[in-house]
């Protein structure tokens, strides 16, 4: 479920230097992470499943839907903040018209909603601020970050939520090969998930 959120965000899922905001849309060439089949995939705290694919691309904007099991209270409270994402009957939540571009230079979220805008570019430098909320806090220069069985360099980003539920602050990581690969909720009663994420 979390991908999700990465994705919107999560999504999953926000970045320039402090005196520069870039928050133009993204230019550069189609990414194979937002076309029409692309699925995620993750482990995530109560999430079973998961059922998430890209289900349209139209002018570069590709669209998400599919459905998921959530089962963890934290996560559920989130869920439900987010009704412009997320369709809940008990336990069963329905994504619907997630929308995003994924270019060569990044991913911007086109949902509407509390992450609006940039998530990552990946030329982002430390102390990068996109328009979505976000803030770039590291940028490997070496592959430093396990992911899986690799390690790879990442684009590191902190978002504070703005709605001021369950969820605190969500923190990801961004390959510029892979798309976001992982996310960490932080929960106000201070526990936190993390999970890692695959784009197929």
């Amino acid at each position: 479920m979390k991908k999700l959120l990465l994705i919107i965000l999560t999504v999953p899922a926000l970045f320039a230097a402090a005196s520069c905001n870039k928050n133009s849309s993204l230019g550069g060439e189609q990414d194979s992470k937002g076309e029409v089949g692309t699925t995620f995939k993750g482990d995530f705290a109560g999430a079973s499943n998961v059922n998430i694919s890209v289900t349209n691309l139209s002018n570069g904007v590709s669209t998400i839907s599919g459905t998921f099991t959530m089962t963890d209270p934290r996560y559920m409270k989130v869920i439900k903040q987010h009704p412009e994402y997320f369709n809940v009957s008990g336990d069963n939540v329905t994504v619907d018209g997630i929308k995003y571009r994924a270019t060569s230079e990044g991913i911007e979220n086109l949902s509407g909603g509390e992450f609006d805008g940039v998530l990552v570019r990946y030329d982002a430098k430390v102390g990068d601020k996109y328009n979505s909320g976000g803030t770039v806090t590291h940028v490997s220069k070496d592959n430093d970050f396990q992911w899986g069985s690799m390690k790879i360099k990442v684009i590191e980003v902190e978002h504070p939520t703005k709605k001021g539920g369950d969820a605190k602050k969500i923190t990801y990581w961004a390959n510029h090969r892979f798309g976001i690969v992982a996310v960490e909720t932080e929960f106000n009663d201070g526990s936190k998930d993390y999970a890692s994420i695959s784009i197929f």
